[in-house]
């Protein structure tokens, strides 16, 4: 193998260089593609997390508004249970 002159060397060395910076540079640009994604995605995850969060505060509202109503139709069956009991015991006298 025939041996380079300097300025050959130098050349490839400079040739080098160059295709180490342009790959440097594709990867800082992936990189940063890379950061825009992530962003957005965590983005849409808080986005999906606040939609959740009022669909749960929604829910329990309406489960309070269920809780309230089956308490108030127990002690109305309670009271009807007590006048059935006292219509029933009045009439069999």
């Amino acid at each position: 193998m025939a041996e380079r002159t300097h300025g050959e060397r130098i050349d490839r060395l400079e040739q080098i260089v160059q295709i180490l910076a342009e790959d440097q540079i594709s990867l800082q640009k992936l990189i940063a593609d890379l950061a825009t994604e992530t962003r957005r995605g965590f983005e849409q995850v808080s986005e999906q997390f606040k939609e959740i969060k009022e669909q749960f505060k929604e829910t329990d509202r309406r489960m309070r508004e269920t809780d309230e109503r089956m308490r108030q139709t127990d002690a109305r069956i309670d009271k009807l249970v007590v006048a059935l009991g006292e219509f029933i015991s009045r009439s069999s006298l």
